[in-house]
């Protein structure tokens, strides 16, 4: 590996006719595309980055972290991918070698070290990676003191998503320690390789499954989608700033919400979608409603370790009426869920092409709304385009859970009438899953006044819905 390192300088990998090979390149999969055309339109922003840092309460063999850094560039292809734009759209390579630099910042002489990287960590994390041309890849070690550093690796979205974040500290940490201690790191071989991976996705859609699949989402989705219209639905849609609001759902009632998924022969996933649904109704014009569903996308074994962006939006599409029970809720969600992963292969960016949907800049036409619940939460400062994230995962006998907001069309007091309104949803149908979803307005508008009267906001979720026309659609 070192020697194929030191070779980079030799080869001048990022520039030089002489390395160009048509053959070499390969088209960009799902998302990519998107996130290629987001970096195109505006490559000021660092929407798109993944930043992971991790503090070490020790001292650090440094050389030994630049090595193990080395090992996962050398390991995995996605961070050694290139960019760059053809007449036939966008294209992507592995280059052979990438000497990723890796500088030490001391910070010991700061006044206040810990303060002082929290600091350039945000400026890090906010930095845009401007040129795609060359591996999306970053890499700092800070030194607060002897006894403790923080290593930083940021990367861009279109070379990766969470599940790859959470391997790559993973295996950076087991390589570390090896190296640290004179040994060689015990890593299993990957099965595949990224470049494999596309090409043979790529074959794929010419395929009968392929076809089976388009036409379950076009009949799951077809016209007329609705629009979720909450907060200030026609605010400009050009600039994103997210914000967030952590929360958490008590020992107590998790209990409770654990049972009632036992007893309805559903995940606890599956009950929070229909509870974030119910909620979500109740603040809207609509009954019909798309919650977008992330996906890992490794539906084979064989991308198990694999860093890359396989992620694939699944669109969860359910009607709702105030005569429902919460347990019809609950049972649609299942059957949906269980539609939307046997066909989650199907990539999300080519059924766009195929919908009848209204292009709608700064908005993704299908969803507006993202729910994900899962063992790990995504980087708290991730960015998205929906207007409402809910993201949750386990924390011991209790659940944390964040609301992730496009503060340019909801504030802060309105999200936080929606995560009153969410929590009533979860009280209400732990006491009787068969309540009537008209039965929970009462109870909903009685916990969203609750927050109003603490945050003093004129501004008022919920309204939508007493007031909407008899075509929400229109």
């Amino acid at each position: 590996m070192a020697e194929r390192l030191s070779r980079a300088a030799d080869l001048d990998i990022n520039s030089g006719p002489e390395l160009e090979d048509d053959q070499a390149w390969f088209e960009l999969w799902n998302v990519q595309l998107g996130l290629w055309l987001q970096h195109q339109l505006d490559e000021g922003r660092a929407d798109a980055n993944l930043p992971l840092w991790h503090h070490l309460h020790e001292a650090v063999d440094v050389v030994s972290m630049r090595r193990a850094l080395a090992l996962l560039v050398d390991r995995h292809q996605a961070l050694r991918l290139s960019f760059r734009d053809t007449p036939d759209g966008p294209r992507q390579r592995v280059l052979p070698v990438y000497d990723l630099e890796v500088p030490l910042v001391d910070l010991t002489g700061a006044a206040d070290p810990e303060a002082e990287t929290d600091r350039l960590l945000l400026a890090e994390s906010t930095t845009a990676f401007d040129d795609l041309g060359t591996p999306p890849v970053r890499a700092k070690i800070y030194r607060l003191a002897s006894d403790h550093y923080c290593v930083l690796l940021n990367v861009h979205h279109i070379v990766s998503d969470g599940t790859s974040m959470r391997t790559l500290l993973h295996e950076l940490l087991l390589c570390y320690r090896a190296f640290a201690a004179g040994e060689q790191p015990s890593l299993a071989p990957l099965p595949t390789a990224f470049d494999t991976f596309v090409r043979d996705r790529q074959q794929w859609l010419s395929g009968a499954e392929c076809k089976s699949m388009e036409t379950y989402w076009l009949d799951q989705l077809a016209a007329p989608l609705p629009r979720l219209r909450i907060g200030d639905y026609d605010a400009p849609a050009e600039e994103v700033v997210n914000e967030t609001v952590e929360f958490g759902v008590a020992a107590d009632l998790t209990e409770g919400l654990v049972g009632l998924a036992k007893e309805l022969h559903v995940t606890l996933h599956v009950l929070l979608l229909s509870a974030f649904a119910v909620a979500l109704r109740d603040i809207s014009s609509d009954d019909d409603i798309v919650v977008c569903v992330p996906f890992s996308g490794r539906d084979t074994r064989k991308l198990e370790g694999m860093v890359g962006n396989f992620v694939n939006p699944l669109s969860v599409r359910m009607t709702m009426s105030g005569s429902d029970a919460f347990g019809d809720v609950v049972r649609r969600a299942r059957t949906a869920s269980i539609g939307a992963y046997a066909n989650s292969r199907y990539p999300f960016t080519r059924l766009l092409g195929k919908l009848d949907v209204e292009a709608r800049p700064g908005r993704n036409p299908v969803f507006s709304c993202s729910f994900q619940f899962t063992d790990f939460l995504p980087p708290a400062r991730q960015t998205s385009q929906l207007d409402l994230c809910l993201y949750g995962r386990p924390a011991g006998d209790q659940l944390s859970l964040r609301l992730n907001y496009n503060s340019r069309r909801l504030a802060k007091s309105e999200v936080e009438e929606f995560q009153s309104g969410f929590l009533a949803v979860l009280g209400q149908v732990v006491a009787d899953a068969a309540i009537p979803l008209a039965a929970l307005s009462e109870p909903l508008r009685q916990a969203r006044r609750a927050a109003q009267a603490t945050s003093g906001t004129r501004r008022r979720l919920g309204s939508l819905r007493a007031s909407r026309s008899s075509t929400p659609n229109a």
